[in-house]
């Protein structure tokens, strides 16, 4: 059952516990009073029960039919974590990784660059410029960063690339002037893709865009009504998977490297955002607001010669438990994932990095700094 049910059975036992606990206390006949307070702790104790009920992660469900062999279904309303989540506070062996991560922080006033080591290490800040630097993303080499930046242009933030080490930062000469934002470098490092909003019909409209390092071959992707944005490749750098707005809400779709074959991957009426392809090519994760109130982490099978076309929704399962958001997914290797979440938070909302794994079973902390939001990790075995 869903915890928030739970939740709220427990939430009415409480008040029915404290009515007749009420009536003992003021009631007239002793033993309609005594017969009142025995009830009321009865109802107390049943109400502590369900809470632990509640914050009790449900058991792994099965993960349901691909859509190659069953007809797609709304996804379940009770969708659960793949595995119970280890807690923070257990001694859990960070995994050997190695390399280091890209990610943005606010940690000193306002959005820079940072990198730091695959276990939180070595924290290095790349970027000090005026105005906000953000949403990095390595080259498949690790020499190069890739990042957006309103530094010259308050209204407007543009692509920007910078050394591993934060040497020589300079703009990317694109001939847009709106926004370019969600840049991910091709698997071969021959292009970058990355959304822009120039006016359509008066009106500005996210679309999909490539480019080439150097800022030649400047080429749309799509051209649908509505945004279309937050672009990833495949693998192999044949296919893109991205999120569109073409249907109403944020559903993703797949397409070809040079915009064809767009096709509908999702079919729930969430909202889907930030897509990013597992490294074996298996899997997309990504997040949604389809657990509740909070966003969370999920993954979908990836479209592949036998359902090319389909919708997957039903393929779809959840790797984070819902009451926290999680966001920015970002995949180390076919196990592991980093994220970014507000599941410590305390009287502030603060969104930290955590390595999860592929399973949902474990997440591992990376990042400790109250009051700040590190977000969209991007890692590099280099």
């Amino acid at each position: 059952m869903n915890p928030f049910v739970y939740y709220a059975f427990a939430a009415i036992l409480f008040v029915l516990g404290l009515a007749a606990i009420g009536g003992a206390a003021f009631g007239q006949q002793r033993n309609r009073r005594i017969a009142l307070a025995v009830v009321g702790v009865a109802l107390w104790v049943a109400t502590l029960a369900l809470y632990s009920r509640a914050a009790t992660p449900a058991p792994a469900e099965p993960a349901p039919p691909s859509a190659a062999t069953a007809t797609p279904e709304a996804p379940a309303v009770e969708l659960q974590p793949t595995q119970a989540l280890t807690s923070t506070a257990e001694a859990v062996a960070f995994p050997p990784i190695g390399g280091r991560v890209v990610f943005h922080s606010d940690r000193d006033g306002e959005l820079d660059i940072y990198t730091m080591n695959a276990d939180g290490s070595d924290v290095q800040r790349l970027t000090d410029a005026a105005g906000r630097d953000f949403e990095p993303d390595w080259s498949p080499d690790g020499a190069t960063i890739v990042f957006s930046s309103d530094r010259d242009d308050p209204d407007n933030a543009m692509l920007y690339l910078m050394n591993a080490d934060g040497s020589d930062q300079r703009r990317l000469a694109i001939s847009l002037i709106d926004d370019q934002v969600g840049a991910r470098w091709s698997p071969d490092g021959q292009w970058i893709l990355f959304h822009s909003n120039p006016l359509v019909d008066g009106s500005p409209r996210f679309d999909l865009f490539k480019i080439r390092p150097d800022g030649s071959d400047l080429t749309r992707l799509t051209d649908n009504a509505d945004n279309n944005f937050m672009g990833d490749w495949s693998p192999d750098g044949q296919r893109i998977v991205f999120a569109s707005q073409r249907d109403g809400n944020r559903e993703l779709y797949t397409m070809n490297a040079d915009g064809s074959d767009q096709a509908r991957l999702t079919d729930g009426g969430w909202e889907n955002s930030l897509p990013r392809w597992s490294p074996d090519g298996q899997l997309i994760a990504f997040e949604s607001n389809r657990s509740g109130a909070t966003n969370g982490v999920f993954v979908i099978d990836a479209p592949n010669e036998q359902n090319a076309g389909a919708s997957l929704e039903s393929t779809v399962r959840m790797l984070t438990f819902p009451g926290f958001n999680y966001s920015t997914p970002d995949w180390v290797n076919d196990q592991w994932l980093y994220v970014s979440s507000d599941r410590d938070s305390t009287n502030l909302v603060n969104y930290e990095i955590y390595l999860l794994k592929a399973d949902g079973s474990e997440v591992l902390r990376v990042t400790n700094n109250e009051g700040i939001m590190d977000r969209f990790p991007n890692w590099t075995p280099k």
